[in-house]
């Protein structure tokens, strides 16, 4: 028997049944169907954890999955359940786990590992026919009721940051990306005998995706000037989000990247999360010498196909010429994680409305199809409701 962690009080259940299962959201690729199921939930072993999943966000990029017929299944399976994003409490720790208990607030990573890499790196895996994405490639997600999960993909989450805790996971890809590009950046301390003081760090985040967005955030704690590129009015719903922030916003809608080239714009660390290659071409001419820019979005397979004219001789002396790096970044491993729990904290002493703010939907999961349907210009983040 297991004592189910419910919030105020407890519920047995006798997950040693074969026939226990629970609720599920589920994608057929073979017929584009989404309907929900039940699911079995997996027997707890001794270093697994029993999480009760409360939230679950399903963005841009689930939703995406969700309509696409080449969605990678788990292995002999015929479906996925999505949901990349999610939180909920231990219920049940197997007897070789210490660092959890029931009542536990958690947040899972994404990536799983073959179990080989001796360092355990798996945001950093070479081999990716061997390591799969919950809910986006090759693993089943968290939009269903229970998880059974080894508690290495699990982060702890303080009891007051629960309300935000949806938004460690694009935040875990911001500080991947900005630890990388800070390692690239020391090889040149900002400093020259010709300037009267030391130049801080100007960086541009291109998108405002919820990985865009938390990226700003992110760089708002440190020495950095700030400027953000984006397609959007300054004053609508999303780009509001950034007013308590000391930066520099520009609608390339209104203002073609062509013209700020000429204007000088350059910067010193470039984060690009849209993922259209076009608009990466475009950045690269900003980048300053002894530059890094950090794509951290790949192009969706709609695109993959798509041709595109560049000047290459041009932009490759750039980049030989001015020491420029140019580097992706995918998926966060546990170390990103984990400085992000610390930086959540922060940001929500700061900006705690703005934070939630980006939590702009919810759904209980029966209707799943109404968070769907969705397209408004202001969804940034709609929310599953589990419980």
């Amino acid at each position: 028997m297991i004592r189910m962690y419910t919030g105020s009080f407890f519920t047995c259940y006798n997950l040693s049944m074969a026939t226990h299962t629970s609720k599920a959201l589920a994608f057929f690729p073979s017929d584009c169907g989404i309907r929900l199921i039940e699911y079995p939930v997996d027997p707890l072993q001794e270093d697994e954890i029993l999480v009760r999943i409360t939230r679950v966000a399903l963005t841009r990029r689930d939703r995406q999955l969700l309509a696409d017929p080449e969605t990678m299944t788990p292995e002999g399976g015929d479906f996925i359940i999505p949901g990349h994003i999610a939180v909920g409490k231990v219920v049940e720790t197997g007897s070789l786990v210490r660092d959890f208990q029931p009542g536990d607030v958690v947040v899972p990573t994404i990536r799983r590992d073959c179990n080989r890499c001796i360092d355990a790196r798996s945001d950093l895996c070479p081999h990716p026919e061997y390591y799969t994405d919950s809910g986006l490639r090759g693993a089943h997600g968290f939009a269903r009721e229970f998880l059974t999960i080894r508690s290495r993909y699990l982060i702890r989450i303080p009891p007051h940051l629960e309300s935000l805790a949806l938004l460690l996971t694009p935040l875990s890809l911001a500080e991947k990306a900005h630890q990388e590009a800070v390692q690239v950046t020391k090889r040149y301390n900002f400093f020259c005998y010709h300037t009267s003081e030391e130049i801080p760090p100007h960086a541009l985040v291109v998108g405002m995706g919820p990985v865009g967005i938390m990226t700003v955030f992110l760089l708002s704690l440190y020495n950095n000037r700030l400027t953000v590129f984006c397609r959007r009015e300054s004053d609508d719903t999303r780009s509001g989000i950034f007013k308590p922030l000391d930066l520099e916003y520009i609608n390339t809608s209104w203002v073609p990247t062509e013209r700020l080239e000429r204007a000088g714009y350059s910067f010193s660390q470039l984060f690009e999360t849209t993922g259209d290659p076009s608009l990466v071409f475009r950045i690269m001419p900003f980048m300053a010498p002894n530059s890094v820019t950090v794509l951290m979005d790949a192009p969706g397979r709609a695109t993959l196909d798509e041709s595109i004219e560049i000047p290459a001789a041009r932009l490759v002396a750039r980049m030989v010429m001015g020491n420029q790096v140019i580097i992706g970044s995918i998926k966060a491993g546990r170390d990103a994680f984990e400085s992000g729990v610390k930086h959540l904290s922060e940001l929500a002493d700061l900006y705690g409305d703005s934070l939630s703010a980006l939590l702009t939907h919810s759904f209980p999961l029966e209707e799943y199809h109404r968070l769907l349907s969705l397209t408004t210009r202001d969804t940034i983040i709609p929310v599953l409701e589990m419980v």
